[in-house]
């Protein structure tokens, strides 16, 4: 049973099939914008100087091929120069919060791989938008939007699943956030490129070695096979840890873990949520997917789902990825008032709209307290 329903403001949530080739996605997409209350966010008034929006391009066609032309269908729906879409300006960097677990074979009672992974941040930020997309010559996956066309997670057909957290303070250009050190891509692209181009971890680890990484991220990475690996980038330094099949899992938050790497300061709550995860996951027991999901139903600092939206960090969805049966459960918001939903991977929604309950919670000072080393 969902808890006891407090006063909440409610918001929509959405759902988007996409299929096609890649100018085929990018206009339904034009078309849906169009009918969003808030389609004009998406459109600057100031377009991205050429020679920089070239640049860009370049980037993307190697990366992430296809979303070029993707991106330019949306442009000429809205009737409106390519260069003068937000994404742009907020995917390439110049030089939120998150709970993520990769669980191998060896860890779960049924034997199957699970990545899990709450995304918490504001409404007002957050596409509020689950995705499944099938652009040809790609690798269909589902997961939730960024910036409209990014991703922030998910799973491709062939049972990779990524997923992305911030290490230390969030790159970007909405306020609160850190401006980038380094030249390179948004994690949204980046996500969103390897659940298109790469069938497993090994694949995905390639991919990155030489992508131009802007953002400062936490990105785990899982596999049908029963392989995870973690990847951590900082101000243009990058580190990887692979999961050990014996120890049985690996686990993130939004603080620095890996050698070499070191952010502004650990956030106390980061290193709660984080301890959490590892002490529930830590010895030789097994887990069931019901003792993964029951941590998603507890709220912090019981467990890691949080309630803080007007500081913009609040569970804006919740998700448990089956990689084995290529079944997300998931929730809009968080799992504590909204209900849980099932979807294959690639596969339609029943609904296109959702209403979505967001009780805010009262944390105190301390929640933005940062440990001293």
């Amino acid at each position: 049973m969902k808890a006891e329903i407090p006063d909440a403001e409610s918001v929509s949530a959405y759902f988007s099939y996409l299929e096609g080739d890649s100018y085929e996605v990018g206009r339904i997409q034009g078309e849906e914008i169009k009918s969003f209350p808030w389609a004009e966010r998406w459109v600057s008034s100031h377009p991205m100087e050429p020679i920089r929006f070239k640049q860009s391009i370049t980037v993307l066609e190697e990366y992430c091929p296809g979303l070029q032309e993707e991106l330019q269908a949306v442009a000429d729906s809205l009737n409106v120069e390519c260069r003068s879409l937000k994404f742009f300006d907020e995917n390439f960097l110049e030089s939120g919060g998150c709970s993520l677990a990769a669980i191998l074979p060896s860890k779960s009672t049924d034997r199957k791989t699970y990545l899990l992974r709450n995304y918490d941040l504001t409404p007002e930020i957050s596409d509020m938008r689950l995705c499944s997309t099938r652009v040809r010559r790609k690798y269909s996956h589902s997961g939730f939007s960024v910036s409209f066309f990014g991703r922030s997670e998910g799973i491709n057909e062939r049972g990779l699943a990524v997923a992305f957290a911030s290490c230390g303070i969030p790159v970007g250009a909405h306020p609160g956030m850190k401006r980038p050190v380094v030249r390179g891509l948004q994690f949204g692209i980046i996500v969103r490129a390897l659940l298109e181009n790469c069938k497993d971890v090994e694949e995905a680890i390639l991919y990155l070695r030489d992508m131009p990484i802007g953002a400062n991220m936490n990105l785990l990475m899982a596999d049908r096979q029963g392989h995870a690996a973690l990847f951590e980038t900082y101000d243009g330094r990058r580190a990887m840890k692979r999961a050990d099949r014996e120890t049985g899992y690996i686990t993130a938050t939004n603080h620095a873990l890996l050698p070499g790497i070191q952010d502004d300061g650990t956030l106390r709550q980061s290193k709660v949520r984080y301890d959490k995860m590892n002490q529930m996951l830590g010895g030789n027991h097994t887990v069931s997917k019901k003792e993964l999901r029951d941590l998603t139903l507890k709220e912090f600092p019981d467990g890691i789902t949080v309630h803080n939206y007007r500081q913009n960090f609040g569970t804006v969805h919740s998700l448990l990825l089956n990689l084995q049966d290529g079944e997300l459960e998931f929730t809009f918001g968080s799992p504590l008032y909204n209900e849980l939903h099932r979807l294959k991977t690639g596969g339609k929604f029943p609904y296109r709209e959702v209403k979505v309950l967001l009780p805010e919670g009262e944390y105190g000072p301390d929640f933005w307290a940062v440990l001293e080393e």
